[in-house]
Parts: C-alpha cells; structure tokens; sequence
C-alpha cells in the first residue's frame, strides 16, 4: 500500500505542494514492472526494438525508456497522460527515428496512468495479467540469430537468411551466360526468351 502526503493548503487556500506518493517496496517494484511490460506490449516499440530502428542498443533505449517513465513520477507526482505520451513520442522519434502517427502512444500513455493508479492503491492484478501474458508469450529470436554466416564459393563469407529462402530453391545464377560468337568474329545478340533455362 502507498503513503500519500498530502497536499498543504497556504492562508490564501492555494496549494502549494503537490501530493507525494511515497511506495512501498513491492509497489515500487511492481509498478517498475508494469511499466516495462506496458512498453514491452506496445507494438510499435516492439517493432522498433525487434528491427533495431534504434540501433544495437534498441532494447536497452526501451528498458532507458520505461526508468524514466517511472521517474516522471517521482519528480513530478502531477505527471498526467499527456506528459507519457509527449515523452513516447519523443524518444520514438529521436531514439527510433519512428514519428508516430497513430494514436498508440496514447493508449499506452492512459494504460500507464491507470497502473499507477491500481498501484497506488494497492491493486496489483494489472500487473499480474499483464506478467503472466508477457511469460506466456513466444520468445523472438534476436536479430542477429536470424541470419548465419556462409561461405560462398569465393571463399568470402556472405550472410544468408537461415531459413527464409530455403523452400524457394536455387536462384539463376547472377553471372551473365557466354555470348554466343558467330563464324566471322561478332558476338550474336540473343532473344531474352533464348537466355532463360
């Protein structure tokens, strides 16, 4: 359960100090949860994680993203879902070069306002749900297992697909075929139709 300090009152009757959510552990710890697995659900991020828009460190700039969510709120307690949301699409466009024009980052930014909320108050089946759906979940391979290194017969190595293509067979080969040289020396132009095999 939280600990709310609230709000002082001066003689004029203005509030002067915002509420101070103080967590208890558990609640801190499962509030940092939900916030992860919010940004982990949303898939525009996963997107954006999964195809390293953001470079080699796209999954740690999410991790980054869901600490500093969690820290608005704890320098800003009046942090509402427009500052999420402004802050989501800021970091989607300068650390995934991705400019938003959906209304994701909007339900996401509410989705995170209504957790702090639950745990707040001491409800933590938000976060249990969306747990238990994140461990159910298959596990992408990461990038960079999806591709393995071939030798070609150069003797260079070249990166293919390790199962993409596989069903599709052999391509024709990208070497263009012998040209075709005539009694007298000149090379014979060939009909396209007469180079296919």
């Amino acid at each position: 359960m939280a600990t709310v300090r609230p709000t002082h009152l001066t003689a004029m009757g203005n509030v002067h100090e915002p509420a101070v959510v103080q967590l208890s552990s558990q609640a801190a710890a499962k509030w940092e949860l939900g916030v992860s697995l919010i940004l982990d659900s949303w898939d525009v991020l996963t997107e954006a994680v999964n195809n390293l828009w953001g470079g080699e460190d796209s999954s740690d700039k999410r991790d980054w993203l869901a600490g500093a969510i969690v820290e608005m709120f704890a320098g800003r307690p009046e942090t509402d879902e427009y500052d999420v949301e402004e802050t989501l699409l800021q970091v989607m466009e300068d650390e995934f070069s991705a400019c938003l024009e959906d209304d994701s980052s909007w339900v996401v930014a509410r989705r995170v306002i209504v957790l702090r909320k639950e745990v707040v108050d001491g409800n933590f089946s938000t976060v249990e749900r969306l747990h238990a759906r994140f461990l159910a979940k298959p596990k992408d391979p990461p990038a960079s297992s999806m591709f393995k290194e071939v030798v070609d017969g150069t003797g260079s190595p070249s990166s293919e697909e390790s199962e993409g293509d596989e069903e599709m067979g052999d391509a024709p080969s990208a070497a263009p075929p012998e040209p075709t040289i005539d009694e007298e020396g000149f090379i014979l132009v060939q009909k396209r139709g007469s180079r296919r095999r």
